[in-house]
């Protein structure tokens, strides 16, 4: 999003390895109107539709793979630009810092990032508004770290000012945007998104999800 200073990317983390869910989550069917897509489709359908909303091209979208690159890829068309995250097995803060160090080195002169968004492929609920939601604030407030707030609970989306991309390249192991927004609370501004707390682990989830949608 160009906003003057402000120019939003967005990442989508979808290198999970799905081990809770016995196959590949991420493409596992999600009924929507009158027929079933991919859950990471329909995720995606979320995030693009706010994105159009808030004038932020296409482009500025990113899909973090790992091990399941190849069948993710497959399913999600011409949605975002794909980043295949080698280190992934690692960990999740591995592959926040490469698909962070992906984004900066496609910066250029005119359209460099300001702040990332950083959420999460198999954050079900999450919908159009939420995203916008977010991003508003950001846009408000662009000095600030803001992320989602579940009861007493922080967690993705989160949107981070440029000033922190370098401490997010340097996450490792299991140390995730969660993590990082705890050790940097005196500059968070947390939105209440009860929908953020939703997400597909097992197999029961998304039976779940369909039970009550």
């Amino acid at each position: 999003m160009s906003n003057g200073q402000y120019n939003l990317k967005v990442i989508l983390l979808s290198a999970g390895k799905s081990e809770r869910f016995k196959a590949i989550k991420l493409i596992a069917k999600v009924k929507h109107q009158s027929h079933s897509i991919p859950l990471i489709k329909y995720v995606l359908q979320q995030i693009t539709a706010s994105l159009t909303v808030l004038k932020i091209n296409k482009h500025n979208l990113y899909i973090a793979t790992g091990c399941y690159h190849e069948q993710i890829s497959a399913v999600i068309g011409q949605q975002g630009t794909v980043i295949y995250c080698s280190n992934a097995h690692l960990g999740l803060g591995h592959t926040i810092g490469q698909s962070i160090s992906h984004v900066i080195s496609n910066d250029n002169m005119t359209d460099r990032a300001s702040h990332i968004m950083i959420t999460l492929a198999d954050q079900i609920a999450l919908t159009t508004d939420d995203y916008i939601r977010l991003i508003e604030q950001s846009l408000s407030s662009p000095e600030k770290l803001i992320c989602a707030k579940a009861d007493i609970d922080i967690m993705p989306p989160a949107i981070f000012p440029r000033h922190y991309f370098t401490q997010l390249m340097n996450l490792t192991g299991d140390n995730g945007a969660k993590v990082f927004l705890h050790r940097n609370k005196d500059n968070l501004q947390e939105i209440i998104m009860s929908n953020a707390a939703i997400d597909i682990d097992i197999k029961q989830d998304l039976i779940n999800w369909h039970k009550k949608n």
